[in-house]
């Protein structure tokens, strides 16, 4: 199996990302006000937990973590060495620096902040497949068995393939990996699925366990993530941290989310049921388009076709205030990523239904006027 290196131009590794959920540049650019789009350019829960009034004392007090706080996080990832930390963005930016100068292995599709930040530290980044689980594995193995010493990032379920790889695999290849290499699992979107996570058993010490909580909980804008691992890694993490890594405001509300059983199993069937009615919304539409590829997630779907296809559709609904995420890998493929409405907002499914069958009505009468031409 073939696998590629990539070290991107220092004026590339220099520019900013582009990240879904930008509706200020979307309003700018297409001249609709912020309030009326329907987002569905991120993978966030479209129902989030609820926020309680919020005590002064959150806001007032110096945020030392509390106890309670401490005891949330254990009950619902398990007893890891961990450190709370200002979204799993901080990990990811912190990590090429703290671990050794090793290559890193990278999806060849995935969320591009990891392969920028460890091209930024100098590491060289060579990819492997994102598309295929049995192509993946047998790469990864190969290189395991043939190659230097190297890191190893999974994204599991990869945003946006939404490759998923089981918990025995990777710490199969954990197992395998060369002293000093570390194998970083970036599980930002497992709670949707926790019986395919990690953290349900002891975490070998080569590995480390990212994990994200605002797109399950649905509180992008709270910051807050995880990292989980060997003791020693995770002090030196929190070196680079510094003190009160975690707001009091962010504490309060995740103590209540973490703990919140009863919602738990209620949000597992909800983003089920809610990801097969936004679904069925484009399904008419991409049965009739030749997609090379797609991926089911609970909290997103991509679709891979022609880079000027892809444009196409995201500027239609642009254009009718539905903000799509626009992926384009090369000159042959781009992906179109869609995140989920909340399916019980009628008022909203219906308004991207009407831009998903007027979008086939154009299609349909483009084609005729091809057959008729």
């Amino acid at each position: 199996m073939a696998y590629a290196e990539t070290r991107p131009p220092a004026a590339a590794r220099s520019a900013a990302l582009p990240h879904g959920g930008n509706l200020f540049l979307a309003s700018q650019t297409y001249g609709i006000p912020v309030a009326e789009w329907l987002d569905l350019s991120t993978g966030i829960n479209p129902r989030a937990y609820p926020i309680d009034a919020l005590s002064s004392w959150d806001f007032q007090r110096m945020p030392y973590v509390s106890a309670e706080f401490d005891a949330a996080r254990t009950a619902y990832y398990g007893s890891h060495a961990g450190l709370a930390i200002n979204g799993s963005q901080q990990a990811i930016q912190l990590l090429p620096r703290l671990l050794p100068a090793l290559p890193v292995w990278v999806p060849e599709a995935g969320y591009q902040e990891h392969r920028r930040h460890w091209s930024l530290q100098g590491n060289r980044v060579v990819t492997y497949p994102a598309f295929c689980a049995e192509q993946a594995a047998q790469v990864i193995a190969q290189a395991l068995r043939t190659q230097p010493p190297f890191h190893l990032l999974v994204i599991n379920p990869n945003n946006p393939t939404g490759l998923c790889f089981t918990p025995q695999q990777l710490r199969h290849w954990a197992s395998r990996m060369a002293q000093g290499a570390m194998l970083i699992v970036d599980e930002a979107f497992i709670d949707a699925a926790p019986g395919q996570s990690v953290l349900a058993e002891p975490l070998p010490d080569n590995m480390l366990v990212l994990r994200s909580f605002g797109k399950y909980f649905g509180l992008a804008g709270l910051r807050l993530g995880f990292v989980f691992g060997a003791p020693r890694v995770i002090d030196a993490l929190g070196e680079w941290v510094g003190p009160w890594e975690v707001n009091g405001p962010a504490q309060s509300i995740a103590t209540a989310a973490l703990r919140d059983t009863p919602w738990h199993h209620e949000t597992q069937h909800f983003l089920q049921a809610n990801a097969q009615a936004n679904r069925v919304v484009f399904d008419e539409l991409f049965a009739s388009l030749p997609v090379m590829f797609q991926a089911h997630t609970p909290l997103f779907s991509t679709y891979s076709l022609t880079p000027a296809r892809a444009r196409h559709i995201y500027e239609y609904f642009a254009r009718r205030g539905i903000l799509l995420r626009l992926i384009e890998l090369n000159d042959q493929q781009a992906l179109l990523r869609t995140g989920r409405l909340n399916y019980q907002h009628t008022s909203h499914l219906q308004q991207l239904q009407q831009a998903c069958a007027g979008y086939c009505d154009e299609l349909n009468r483009y084609q005729r006027g091809k057959t008729h031409a």
